[in-house]
């Protein structure tokens, strides 16, 4: 798997400039392959605590080797996957509705903590594998499947069995969104439109949230133009998955310019502002966007611009 990853990485970068999303996944390709020699030859030792393992923030297991490090990789993942139960983004707004999906696209694109409790391990894998395409993959910290709640801090995707306990804080947080995947209480939720959807039917889908969002708030630039894409029906799912391709990387590049400006560059307040607003970002979910984007940054990235710092002088006179 690392092999195919590496080899579709090499391809990428064939293509022309790696784009962030592929600077992070050669990172964590790397970390990834560095673990994974660390473990060679390991298996005679005693393991550490049952603690699971995890990279950034993703749980690693037999079951899953796949756990979505590489969006590419793991595109081939979900085309063999048992059940695909998601097949797109259009698809789950469809399943749980407009207004449902909105809430819940908001969250994931905000960077809150997004839940999904249900009993089946693979809808949760399919659920998780749709909504981190609306993310930059440095975003995206994902543990899959839980016997017990975990922090924010170490994953904003989570999935859990019924039976775990929410803390009541988290549930009433603004910066957490629950999906409640629960046994249809009436035979059919929307029309099957293919025979494999039947295994939907059984589900009832319950999104809340202690910050319900608004259906006038105007929310971020991207989650409306994505909204835009999935209800064109002339856009065919493949075309729709580049509409995204193409709004993350211009809303990336927003995000560079902002971190440069902002941590090397090192500019007052007043001058961020009227950055944002050239950006056209200076609305409070676009800037809240824009700072929760700027942790999917590259270390590469990063270095690179920390290690081309002017002198002040030299940016003075630049200016």
């Amino acid at each position: 798997l690392l092999k195919a990853c590496g080899s579709r990485l090499t391809e990428k970068l064939l293509e022309g400039a790696p784009t962030e999303d592929t600077l992070v996944q050669m990172e964590k390709l790397a970390d990834l392959k560095e673990e994974s020699e660390g473990w060679d030859g390991s298996e005679e030792e005693e393991k550490p605590s049952s603690q699971p393992d995890v990279v950034e923030g993703q749980e690693l297991s037999k079951s899953s080797p796949e756990t979505s490090l590489m969006p590419d990789c793991n595109s081939w993942n979900v085309a063999h996957r048992r059940l695909s139960v998601f097949r797109s983004l259009r698809h789950m707004r469809q399943v749980l509705g407009a207004s449902a999906f909105r809430m819940l696209a908001w969250h994931v694109l905000m960077g809150n903590q997004v839940i999904w409790k249900a009993q089946d391990m693979d809808l949760v894998q399919s659920a998780f594998d749709v909504l981190r395409t609306m993310l930059p993959i440095g975003c995206v910290r994902i543990i899959p499947y839980s016997d017990q709640y975990e922090e924010a801090y170490r994953c904003n995707f989570l999935g859990l069995s019924p039976h775990v306990q929410i803390p009541p804080h988290i549930l009433s947080s603004e910066f957490a969104v629950l999906v409640e995947v629960r046994a249809a209480t009436r035979s059919s939720l929307y029309p099957t439109l293919f025979d494999d959807e039947q295994s939907l039917n059984k589900y009832e889908f319950v999104v809340t949230s202690g910050s319900p969002v608004a259906a006038d708030r105007v929310g971020p630039t991207i989650l409306n133009k994505i909204e835009a894409a999935l209800t064109n029906q002339n856009l065919s799912v493949d075309v729709v998955d580049q509409c995204l391709v193409c709004l993350k990387e211009e809303w990336m590049n927003k995000v560079k310019v902002l971190f440069k400006f902002t941590k090397v560059d090192s500019r007052p307040k007043e001058d961020t502002q009227k950055l944002l607003s050239i950006l056209g970002a200076a609305e409070e979910d676009n800037v809240k966007l824009l700072k929760f984007w700027m942790t999917g940054l590259s270390k590469t990235y990063k270095s690179h611009l920390m290690s081309t710092v002017r002198s002040p002088t030299s940016s003075e006179s630049r200016n």
